[in-house]
C-alpha cells in the first residue's frame, strides 16, 4: 500500500536527504545517507589533495572498493522523498527497504 501525504502535510515537511545514488564507471550504487556521506567526506578530501586512493562503500547490493582520485570519473545525486509520499515509500522503492 502506498502512503500518500495530503497537501498540508507536503508543506509543513522540510526536505530530506534519504539516499545517495553513486555513479562511478557506468555502474550506479545506491545507499543509505550515512554511507554516502562518508564517501563524499573521502572523496573530498582525496581531490583536495590531489590523491587517489581505494574508498569503500556500503550500498544497497552489498560492499564495493571504488578507486577515488582527480581522474577518475565520479558523481554522487542527493535524492530526496518523492513528491506527496513518505519516507518510507521512497526508500522502499530505491531498494532499501522492504
Amino acid at each position: 500500500m502506498t502512503e500518500t501525504l495530503n497537501e498540508s502535510q507536503i508543506k509543513g515537511l522540510s526536505a530530506k536527504t534519504v539516499a545517495h545514488v553513486v555513479h562511478y564507471r557506468r555502474k550506479t550504487y545506491v545507499t543509505r545517507p550515512t554511507e554516502g556521506y562518508a564517501l563524499l567526506k573521502r572523496v573530498r578530501t582525496l581531490l583536495k589533495d590531489g590523491t587517489t586512493d581505494l574508498v569503500p562503500l556500503v550500498h544497497r547490493d552489498g560492499f564495493v572498493w571504488l578507486a577515488v582520485g582527480p581522474g577518475i570519473p565520479i558523481a554522487v545525486d542527493e535524492i530526496e522523498t518523492d513528491d506527496g509520499h513518505s519516507e518510507k515509500h521512497t526508500l522502499k522503492r530505491l531498494g532499501l527497504e522492504e
